[in-house]
């Protein structure tokens, strides 16, 4: 048994666990010579969709792409995508691609281990801000796991669930998969709950809470952006996309298995999955690395803006932001509320939109008056939104239970870092 399915057993039958919608390395973009990278295609041999209608009991040499187009399977095996289907954190069959983000979503604690699957013949294109432009027929695997102790990650492990991002013809769908056992992973709709789920972070501090991620429908609330209605014949839909593959946190070097280490843009690059990135690398937008390991008393200034602005726009930007490289009259599903933390925005351009002596406008809280009080963290409404579990004000609204203690600080950090306003403190 290995150590990441060590610790299910002790959990199966007491409690139930939630599955639904997705959300380290270096931060030295060079490329490390000597890395062994051929240049041959990373999707070579992945196969593709026939077009034909899928089965989900095929039995397949290598991943089930018809049945990733048109069925939703019982069982994630039924895809075929991982070469020892027990084990999600490793070995994605043969075109699949392993991958990291310097700057990652909170998730109660959980690691993630993050693949994709593009095609055979088919490319990624690159996108200098939005996320990448993943061709029909992509798959991205997102698998959670929760370990014993945080400082640790490489130690036991108790492996909750797979979430899938399918990319079909006519848009993405999110499937999630619950490890309901050591052997497979169920599909989990309406969504599953685990309660008293335990870990040590890396102050320390023994952490005890439910695990709880929403039903895969809703997704929406965090994965789509959503048009300005004009009026009643305004027909646009909201638009799905994933949320974390982004150039900015794609440029970063990562340890392949092969023992390489290689910036991860560059490499899927060369590999011929990614197609238009530019001939001057260092015009490419590079998100800090941000993790639980981070000694933010350590930061210079300018680092610790920009971490918590990397940190910001990947747990709070997917809803919070509008406008600047987004299709026309259309926002994220908090766009309108005033603040818009996205990491391309220039703060200096519009410091309200980063809630800057701004009065809340989602109900608020007494002895919060702004969003952001530069200087006075404690009396920022942003900063208890990060510290609270109360589902009334914590944000993100979804997909954490606990605090991340170590984000908290951060933002933290960088409000009394901020400069002076009209309503900072007077002395």
């Amino acid at each position: 048994m290995s150590n990441n399915h060590r610790a299910i057993a002790a959990v199966l039958g007491a409690s139930v666990l939630l599955a639904a919608c997705g959300g380290g390395g270096s931060g030295d973009s060079s490329v490390d010579e000597g890395s062994g990278l051929t240049g041959s295609a990373l999707n070579a041999s992945a196969g593709a969709p026939t077009g034909s209608e899928g089965s989900c009991s095929a039995t397949t040499d290598g991943v089930n792409w018809d049945a990733l187009m048109t069925e939703v399977c019982p069982k994630l095996s039924d895809y075929n995508l991982f070469a020892d289907a027990s084990d999600p954190t490793s070995g994605p069959t043969r075109g699949g691609v392993p991958y990291d983000l310097s700057t990652a979503l909170f998730s109660d604690y959980t690691t993630k281990y993050r693949f994709v699957f593009v095609p055979e013949g088919q490319q990624v294109g690159y996108n200098a801000s939005e996320v990448l432009e993943f061709p029909v027929g992509t798959v991205i695997a997102k698998t959670f796991a929760l370990p014993e102790n945080t400082a640790m990650r490489d130690g036991a492990e108790l492996v909750i669930e797979t979430r899938l991002l399918i990319h079909r013809t006519d848009g993405w769908i999110a499937l999630p998969y619950y490890w309901s056992s050591e052997s497979d992973a169920t599909l989990a709709i309406a969504g599953k709950r685990l309660t008293d789920l335990s870990t040590v972070n890396n102050q320390g501090q023994a952490l005890t809470f439910d695990y709880a991620v929403p039903k895969a429908a809703d997704c929406t609330s965090c994965h789509s952006i959503v048009p300005d209605l004009a009026g009643p014949d305004d027909q646009r839909e909201q638009i799905f996309l994933p949320i974390g593959p982004k150039a900015r946190y794609l440029n970063t070097n990562f340890s392949y298995p092969d023992g390489t280490v290689y910036n991860q843009l560059q490499y899927w690059a060369e590999g011929e999955l990614l197609t238009g990135l530019p001939g001057d690398f260092n015009t490419v937008e590079k998100a800090p690395v941000f993790d639980d390991n981070t000694h933010i008393p350590s930061l210079s200034d300018a680092e610790l803006n920009d971490a918590a602005r990397a940190y910001l726009d990947i747990n709070c930007a997917h809803c919070h932001r509008a406008d600047l490289t987004l299709p026309a009259d259309y926002a994220g599903p908090a766009g309108s509320s005033g603040v818009q933390l996205e990491y391309n925005r220039n703060y200096a351009d519009s410091p309200g939109k980063f809630g800057v002596c701004k009065d809340p406008v989602a109900g608020g809280k007494e002895g919060y008056p702004y969003d952001v009080i530069p200087g006075n963290a404690d009396e920022s409404y942003l900063l208890f939104r990060v510290e609270t579990t109360d589902s009334r004000h914590k944000m993100p609204e979804l997909g954490r239970s606990t605090v991340h203690q170590e984000g908290a600080q951060l933002i933290r950090s960088w409000i009394d870092y901020l400069p002076r306003a009209s309503c900072s403190p007077s002395t």
